[in-house]
């Protein structure tokens, strides 16, 4: 099979929308192209937050690891750009700047990989283009060990031996590929459901292979294979973007990917914590001390029985809850009380670098409250000037924020019927300054003044 490479990239690409769980953002069905369009694609494993802004220092977006800006609708003509992050004060730090020549009916992909410290700028162009019931596909590598790879692609979920071969996937380059059963009036791909599968040059042996995806948009799909970060970061394990005309990139891991997790015990019994459900395959037992975390455990995806039990002959088991790790998933299981019940909820921990911003969750594992507020407070803030915090947190729920790297004090409140803020309970300045995913619980305890104690895991 013949493909185009090109120093120039992408086009409209509105989605992949997958059997297995791609997002839709539509596609193109236009003629005619009025505007140049601007897009980044922050594809660094070990970086942070990037904003882009234009010679007037306006924003135009920004992209964390494995995200891009919205599509950018621009005159044409040569525009300047600076790239930048914020560092712990919230102060700009430049990154990078860079003129692009934008063009009439072309779309430019400004993509940042490699490693953060000495990253690469790239800047893909190419024209846009009508298409009607097909798309075009256009694949690259921005892995930062700049690795090439050999893609396939078989109709219909057809095993990897009915694939066909389309070209390469190369750090720096776009390449389009060329659909191997044209239609009369079209060159291009068929809409309709493919199988992707990706290995090392020259090899058969399958390193990812995607689920049967539906390409069902008139539009340019762009397939962007990449690191890991994050909870999931393994120097071996790969998986790829679909980058879109939004800020939302649908990732696709292989569909035979393990998941992982780790288990919280955050009540003052010992518990053993079982594993089941695979069938065949024998369950997987742990024993935790009380208010211990346990290193992140590797398993087959697929749904799971959890068990936890203890000798305390007052404190009822928790049996069989359900437990869905999906492929490529990390998830963190915190175990607490509900009256004299045990009870456990779990969140799916982040994929995204720590190395400058911190990933940081947030757990009300008290059954007294149902509307728990965290506040991050730095050493010139109050509450009331906190700039990070997570509010009405019930019983169980988690939450999510991105921080700067800095120190917090830690506070966590409710309100009363009078709506008094109460205090549960505060930490001293804590440095989340570690490549790590935190976890922030709330929890009962008994050595605490108010009853009740804020932990902070990793």
């Amino acid at each position: 099979m013949v493909f185009r490479t090109l120093t120039s990239l992408m086009k409209l690409a509105a989605v992949l929308a997958v059997t297995a769980g791609l997002t839709a953002c539509g596609g193109s069905g236009s003629s005619d192209y009025s505007y140049a369009y601007l897009q980044f694609y922050n594809a660094s494993p070990n970086g942070s937050t990037v904003y882009m802004q234009d010679e007037d220092g306006d924003d135009l977006g920004s992209a964390q690891f494995g995200d891009t800006t919205s599509l950018i609708s621009l005159d044409s003509g040569s525009t300047d750009l600076e790239f930048v992050r914020l560092d712990s004060d919230d102060e700009e730090v430049s990154l990078h700047e860079m003129t692009v020549k934008l063009k009439t009916g072309y779309k430019t992909l400004i993509v940042l990989s490699g490693d953060f410290d000495d990253p690469d700028w790239t800047e893909f162009q190419f024209k846009r283009e009508s298409l009607d019931d097909h798309f075009r596909l256009f694949v690259t590598s921005v892995r930062e060990d700049q690795s090439q790879y050999d893609f396939y692609m078989s109709e219909n979920g057809d095993p990897f031996e009915a694939a066909y071969y389309l070209g390469t996937m190369t750090y720096g380059e776009l390449n389009e590929l060329e659909y191997w059963d044209p239609d009369d009036d079209s060159d291009d791909f068929d809409e309709d459901e493919y199988t992707i599968y990706i290995t090392e040059p020259g090899e058969t042996d399958v390193l990812l292979e995607s689920t049967t995806l539906d390409f069902d948009y008139d539009t340019e799909y762009v397939l962007a294979v990449r690191d890991l970060s994050g909870a999931l970061d393994d120097s071996d394990s790969m998986s790829v973007d679909a980058i879109l005309n939004s800020t939302s990139v649908t990732n696709i891991t292989d569909v035979d990917a393990d998941a992982q997790y780790r288990i919280y015990n955050s009540t003052d019994y010992d518990v053993t914590v079982t594993f089941g459900g695979e069938d065949g395959v024998d369950d997987t037992v742990l024993t935790l001390s009380a208010d211990e975390l346990s290193d992140f455990s590797n398993i087959s995806y697929g749904d799971y029985r959890i068990t936890v039990e203890s000798d305390d002959s007052d404190i009822t088991s928790l049996n069989n809850k359900l437990v869905t790790l999906n492929q490529g998933e990390s998830k963190a299981i915190m175990i607490d009380l509900a009256g004299s019940k045990f009870s456990a909820n779990s969140f799916v921990e982040s994929d995204l670098p720590q190395s400058y911003d911190k990933t940081v969750s947030f757990v009300n594992l008290s059954d007294d409250f149902d509307d728990i507020d965290f506040y991050l407070v730095r050493n010139d803030e109050t509450i009331d000037t906190a700039d990070y915090y997570k509010l009405n947190m019930e019983f169980e729920e988690s939450g999510t924020l991105v921080l700067p790297e800095d120190y917090y004090e830690v506070i966590a409140v409710y309100e009363d019927d009078n709506d008094e803020q109460i205090l549960l309970d505060r930490t001293e300045l804590y440095g989340f300054t570690e490549d790590e995913n935190y976890i922030v619980t709330l929890e009962p305890s008994a050595d605490s003044t108010t009853g009740y104690e804020v932990n902070i895991l990793y």
